[in-house]
């Protein structure tokens, strides 16, 4: 009868594959972090290099152009960082507006350095577009710096949506108004005005209208004041944009826009005056008492009756009730 070989043993085939494509996967799931993270510092490396070029083209010094790519590529790895690694909800939230705007401006900085390098006749604007923002760069790169440290003290809502949303509505707020004030200060220029007057008309009406803005659910003074400055921006903007883009304007409305326009300032020392004149609904409401109050201020009978009687005694000495 054969006996078997106990030194021998049988080889699966097909569960040494599957051992070995373990392995493969295990490895590739460790190594797939590892070649990520080189390529985005290498794609990292690439566009902060273009940028500190770009930036020597335009005659930046060596400090300058260190600190202009670290305030673009920087700035983008840590607004990353912040909206995926964070655990604040409003920050997590102005970082990803900042990475909407930001990426953006790393690409355009990034394209026109290579137009400008290539000599590409064919994208003027791209160049110049590129040679705007690297000169306004240290400005810009304030404002992520500035905004997260302000928005890190703020209550955490843990409402992804709803940060979202504020930060929005505030951003959208801030560029319509840096867009106004532009427009009025064109609308001023494109009439001959000195630029020191267009830059003080634009701002008595952006002043105006943000205190407007900011009081409307007081007085009734301040809502229609919201509407009449609201409404001198929108005819200068649409006044401006239809000069600058050579388009058919309306000759009554730009008569309408430029008696706005001068009567601005008056307008608002008027409307000034009458708002120390009027009061607010706030303290009307807590200087007239409501009905409520009224009722509880005037003793009522009953109430009267009840604390007459709970201010005999109770007894007597002689043990019987009062008579």
């Amino acid at each position: 009868m054969p006996t078997q070989n106990p030194s021998h043993t049988s080889y699966d085939g097909p569960a040494a594959g599957r051992r070995i494509a373990r392995h493969l996967m295990h490895a590739a799931y460790i190594a797939a972090p590892v070649l990520a993270a080189l390529a985005t510092l290498t794609v990292a490396a690439n566009a902060g290099a273009t940028i500190a070029r770009l930036l020597a083209r335009l005659g930046a010094d060596p400090v300058g152009q260190a600190l202009g790519g670290a305030a673009t590529v920087g700035v983008l790895a840590l607004l990353m960082t912040v909206a995926l690694l964070g655990q604040h909800t409003p920050t997590r939230a102005l970082s990803l507006i900042y990475l909407v705007a930001w990426l953006p401006l790393t690409i355009a900085l990034s394209a026109a350095e290579a137009a400008l390098a290539s000599g590409l006749a064919a994208l003027p604007a791209l160049a110049s577009i590129g040679q705007t923002l690297a000169t306004s760069l240290a400005g810009l790169a304030l404002l992520p710096a500035v905004t997260l440290a302000v928005a890190s003290r703020r209550a955490d809502s843990q409402n992804l949506r709803g940060e979202l949303a504020h930060y929005l509505a505030s951003t959208q707020k801030l560029v319509l108004l840096a867009a106004t004030a532009g427009a009025s200060v064109a609308f001023g220029l494109a009439r001959g005005m000195p630029v020191e007057v267009a830059a003080f008309i634009a701002i008595v009406l952006e002043t105006s209208f943000l205190l407007a803005l900011a009081r409307a659910h007081e007085h009734r003074l301040h809502a229609g004041a919201l509407a009449a400055f609201g409404g001198v921006l929108a005819l200068v903007s649409v006044e401006t944009i239809s000069t600058l883009a050579n388009l058919r304007t309306l000759a009554a409305l730009a008569v309408i826009g430029e008696m706005a326009y001068q009567l601005t300032p008056a307008a608002g020392l008027a409307y000034i005056v009458l708002a120390q004149l009027v009061q607010p609904a706030s303290t009307r409401a807590r200087a007239r008492p409501t009905p409520a109050q009224d009722q509880v201020a005037q003793p009522q009978p009953d109430q009267v009756a009840a604390d007459q009687v709970a201010g005999q005694p109770a007894y007597t000495l002689n043990g019987h009730g009062p008579k």
